[in-house]
């Protein structure tokens, strides 16, 4: 008892922290300072520039203060358990007042910092939904009400939960479709390579609303109490009011891999919202990469990008005198957050351009992350006219480099110098900047190029149909760019920590192989680049939005956003449990493609070797082991997966998080084929005895590998179109739809 009373008090306690309360107020601290005299810390508004009070002198006479800071750190309770609650926050976002969901009641929420290994590591979290109620709208943008036969209020099971006799309306009593709970949540450890169900070993006990995870059918390693905390549980809903125990064992496989990973909602139909709302934050696991003679003593920045809509047509803030509750929230509608009428504004950790300050030569390790949920964007670093950036230079000269040291959270098996960097929802980088290219009285400017909205480059609102080239890139930083951070040089700063740059040998020698059963990364990539038969390639992903026209549907029912065609939402899953198996221990090919826009594909537990490819967006000469990457529709990306351990349920999807929230995601189920006899039975192409509608869909998804854009969509579909509406090259419904000496045989003709 005084235990659990204990445990509250410091909840309560740290609720009342500046920063972790919901007043919108942060306290980032700085990991890094230019020296002992030099205080970075800032009290910084959630959402507005501030200052430290510190005042530098630079060398055209003016005196800035930095307003840019780190996240704050989350410090964990007296037992060890960081707390997050999830609730409505007032914050400031580029000057406006806005009522958003978030953690801990901040845009964006704190670091949670993992030291290095040593010995087995965990991360304890324990989330709260502090929501009273539940929040229905529509992905059309609509409130709405929900009840089932008796006139009871229901859940109307956009989430798998709900009745089947659900039925949501709207104010006018019109019929809601793709109906949500946008008050419902749970959390995903993005990037982490953890059990994707529950921490083995039980040990979890309810404590007031928390739950444990159930997993008394499952083997809980002989706790014997049927009781688990929570792993990275993506599919588990926490109702507003509850919450959930989560252990995340880091080491259960060898040591994790070391870089920057982030939290966030993963709720199907509601993620978009939420991470929209700045409900994200981001993890740290340290390791060999910070000991690296160039990296262990540069000053390190956590650059969170992320796009909330608050632009023009963006959402409304609270009007004056409106206070922040569940019932004013401002983030409410999803069809904003997919507008192209209503551009979002690029802010880093929160802030509209903040300024950075730093001593000359100093070396900087720039960890960023795309935090957004929709937008790519190209993001460079150039000379500024003057020490606010009000104007900066693009060429050659005049160009800062980017020495890329990791990706998504795994440390590079060499370095490599970009003039730019290309990051999609969900990409991380960490990228070491200055040296000697900063000097005093430098100010340079970070500047986002974004191709997504029709901003006078892209030309409308998908990602470009063909792949930009330098000069493109170069044109969209000069003419559309917009200055998302000014960093100034000054020797009233102090000494510089750190002057020498990492060599690419020394990373390299902490970067995991990417040798996999004794098999180099050439040698599987070159083997997977010359399969051009759908049945020869392990799992086939293409990531699309239906081929339709206005005028002619699709005949092969690819519609809405989907996975070779197959929507998440509409997938009969008493048919079709899981959409494939992914066989522990085994190593298979990838490929992956898309078609109609460009898609991020982000696969859940185990990362995967990208091979190399010739892409001006991510141009990495060597494979590397990724978990997000961008597939557009001009290109196919071919990926080695090996799944080394962690039997469970998770998913792979399209982080761009409207797309997701729409269907483009599939469930898949990694199992072990000694101890579970039906492991292998689901694959990309298993379609179910009698299911027509599958083979349709596997038609047009092997049609889809040569589809790039709408033309060859529209002549893809014409193609496929057969009679009596039956999709497929030769399609039939009988034998009545086939010539003389062929008959229907599984929907297509053939002799005999």
């Amino acid at each position: 008892m005084l235990a659990t009373l204990a445990r509250y008090a410091v909840r309560f306690f740290l609720l009342l922290l500046p920063g972790l309360g919901c007043d919108g107020e942060a306290s980032p601290k700085d990991t890094g300072d230019a020296d002992a005299d030099s205080d970075s810390d800032s009290d910084t508004d959630s959402g507005t520039d501030t200052a430290t009070g510190d005042c530098y002198p630079l060398a055209d006479g003016s005196c800035v203060e930095e307003s840019f800071a780190n996240p704050p750190a989350l410090e964990p309770d007296a037992l060890g358990v960081y707390n997050l609650s999830l609730g409505p926050a007032e914050v400031l976002l580029d000057g406006q007042r806005h009522c958003v969901r978030a953690y801990n009641g901040a845009y964006q929420g704190p670091i949670i910092e993992v030291p290095a290994s040593g010995s087995a590591r965990s991360i304890r979290i324990d989330l709260f939904n502090t929501f009273a109620d539940h929040a229905y709208r529509s992905l059309e943008g609509q409130t709405c009400t929900c009840t089932d036969s008796m006139g009871m209020d229901c859940d109307p099971g956009g989430h798998e939960t709900g009745h089947e006799d659900c039925t949501c309306v709207d104010d006018s009593g019109e019929s809601c479709e793709h109906t949500y709970d946008f008050n419902l949540t749970n959390l995903h450890f993005h990037g982490s390579h953890v059990e994707p169900d529950y921490a083995n070993g039980g040990g979890c006990t309810t404590d007031g609303t928390l739950r444990c995870r159930d997993c008394s059918e499952e083997a809980d390693d002989g706790a014997g109490d049927g009781t688990c905390f929570y792993g990275d549980d993506v599919l588990t809903h926490v109702n507003p009011g509850e919450g959930t125990q989560h252990r995340f064992d880091l080491d259960e496989d060898g040591t994790h891999h070391d870089g920057l990973y982030w939290y966030h909602p993963h709720i199907h139909g509601t993620t978009a919202i939420q991470v929209g709302s700045g409900a994200s934050g981001p993890i740290i696991v340290r390791g060999p990469i910070d000991e690296v003679e160039g990296i262990a003593n540069a000053r390190e920045r956590i650059i969170s990008f992320s796009t909330p809509s608050v632009g023009e047509n963006g959402f409304t803030p609270l009007a004056d005198g409106v206070e922040c509750s569940e019932d004013t929230l401002s983030f409410d509608d999803f069809t904003v957050l997919s507008s192209t009428s209503a551009p979002q504004v690029n802010v880093i950790n929160g802030l509209r351009r903040p300024r950075m300050v730093t001593a000359p030569a100093q070396v900087e390790r720039w960890r960023f992350l795309h935090a957004g949920f929709l937008d790519e964007v190209f993001l460079g670093l150039f000379r500024g006219t003057d020490s606010d950036c009000s104007g900066y230079t693009v060429d050659e000269s005049a160009t800062g480099s980017f020495f890329q040291v990791s990706r998504d959270g795994i440390t590079l098996p060499a370095t490599y110098e970009s003039d730019y960097l290309f990051m999609s929802p969900g990409y991380r980088i960490d990228t070491m900047v200055g040296g000697p290219a900063f000097a005093d009285g430098d100010t340079w400017c970070l500047v986002a190029a974004r191709f997504l909205q029709d901003n006078g480059t892209s030309g409308g609102p998908e990602s470009p149909p063909e792949v930009p080239d330098d000069d493109a890139i170069a044109t969209a930083f000069e003419n559309d760019g917009d200055v998302v951070m000014i960093v100034n040089v000054a020797t009233s700063y102090g000494t510089a920590t750190e002057t020498t740059f990492p060599t690419s040998d020394a990373v390299a020698a902490v970067a995991p192989s990417t040798t996999i059963e004794g098999v180099s990364a050439s040698d599987r990539c070159d083997a997977a680049a010359v399969i051009d038969d759908p049945a020869e390639i392990d799992q086939l992903a293409i990531l699309q939005v239906g081929f339709f026209t206005a005028d002619d549907p699709d005949p092969c029912e690819c519609d809405n956003y989907n996975v070779n065609c197959r929507n998440f939402e509409e997938t009969d899953r008493s048919v079709y449990p899981v959409d494939r198996d992914l066989p522990i221990g085994s190593v298979e090919h990838w490929r992956l493609a898309a078609s109609l826009d460009g898609h991020p594909f982000h696969i859940h537990t185990n990362p995967v070797l990208l091979c190399p490819e010739d892409n001006p967006f991510d141009p990495l000469p060597f494979a590397h082991w990724r978990d997000t990457y961008l597939v557009n529709t001009t290109r196919r990306v071919d990926a080695i997966a090996y799944y080394r351990k962690f039997a469970g349920l998770h998913v792979q999807h399209c982080h761009k998080l409207t797309h997701e929230d729409h269907g483009m995601m599939e469930l898949l189920r990694t199992c072990d084929p000694a101890t579970d006899s039906t492991c292998g039975d689901y694959r990309w192409d298993t379609c179910a005895d009698g299911d027509l509608t599958c083979v349709q869909k596997l038609s047009a998804t092997e049609c889809a590998l040569g589809v790039y854009d709408e033309a060859e969509a529209a002549a893809c579909s014409a193609m496929l179109a057969g009679p009596e509406g039956v999709c497929g090259p030769n399609a039939c419904a009988s034998d009545d739809d086939c010539g003389p000496g062929t008959s229907c045989q599984d929907y297509v003709c053939a002799p005999g």
